[in-house]
């Protein structure tokens, strides 16, 4: 009977190691996926409008879009609208050396840059003094990703 406990334990015995040094093997040689795939950058296009709007006794002005958000590296197609009737208006983005310090009423300037940093960054007119609302005429550009 002696014989008999000492062969299942053996077995039993060998069965575990087994299993362990399986187990120790795929965790050796196991690599898991990472957690995003890499981004690769496109080209993304965006209408950028300046609106103007009545509020009582005064006319209020702002980008619509407020926000745009690309990707490092994407390849950035800006078109800059001015859609205020009464008013010309400039447009900045001075991160990425853009300036066009009037874009009359009805007139669109397009651009095209690469975001090649992450970070945000703010676009405004670039026409001072052409409405009491100017310090407020501002937007920003979100460029997620790492370099």
């Amino acid at each position: 009977m002696e014989g008999k406990g000492t062969a299942i334990f053996t077995a039993a015995f060998a069965i575990v190691l087994l299993a362990l040094g399986a187990g120790y093997f795929v965790l050796r040689t196991y690599t898991p996926p990472t957690s995003a795939a890499p981004v690769v950058p496109e080209v993304r296009q965006f209408s950028l409008q300046m609106r103007a709007a009545e509020a009582g006794d005064e006319t209020l002005h702002n980008w619509t879009p407020g926000t745009l958000v690309v990707n490092v590296g994407d390849t950035v197609i800006l078109k800059v609208t001015n859609t205020d009737p009464d008013t010309t208006h400039g447009f900045a983005l001075g991160a990425f050396n853009i300036s066009v310090p009037a874009i009359p009423p009805g007139k669109t300037v397009t651009f095209r840059f690469r975001a090649a940093r992450p970070g945000i960054y703010h676009f405004a007119c670039a026409l001072a003094g052409c409405a009491a609302d100017h310090a407020d005429q501002t937007g920003q550009l979100v460029v997620l990703g790492s370099r």
